[in-house]
């Protein structure tokens, strides 16, 4: 239901930008990941530990967030989106931020 909600808020925030809004000819915007440790596919209470520190390492590095949506990709963590922003720029200059605060931190291409 999130990744329904969010695709169409990135058609909205696509257009207020003035961007192509056709998701097969434009990209959607950039991810800013916060990462945590390697998850272990065959147990699910070493994935939620994992995830539980993840959130405790942001909650302590005082970024607060409305919901917790995360990213399973071929890296194989535990990644926590903190934002989308429409350029790279924008996701590059708030990754350097986040990683002064003490977090390991990724840029993506959003997707769903």
């Amino acid at each position: 239901m999130t990744a329904v909600v969010r695709q169409e808020q990135a058609h909205w925030t696509a257009r207020s930008f003035g961007q192509e809004t056709d998701p097969k000819l434009r990209p959607r915007g950039w991810w800013v990941l916060a990462c945590g440790e390697p998850l272990d596919d065959d147990s699910f209470d070493n994935r939620e530990e994992s995830r539980q520190r993840l959130l405790d390492a942001t909650d302590q590095s005082g970024v607060i967030l409305p919901e917790n949506i995360w990213v399973w990709d071929e890296t194989g963590m535990a990644q926590l989106v903190i934002t989308t922003v429409p350029t790279l720029e924008r996701a590059q200059t708030l990754a350097q931020r986040l990683r002064r605060k003490g977090l390991n931190i990724r840029v993506k291409r959003e997707t769903f």
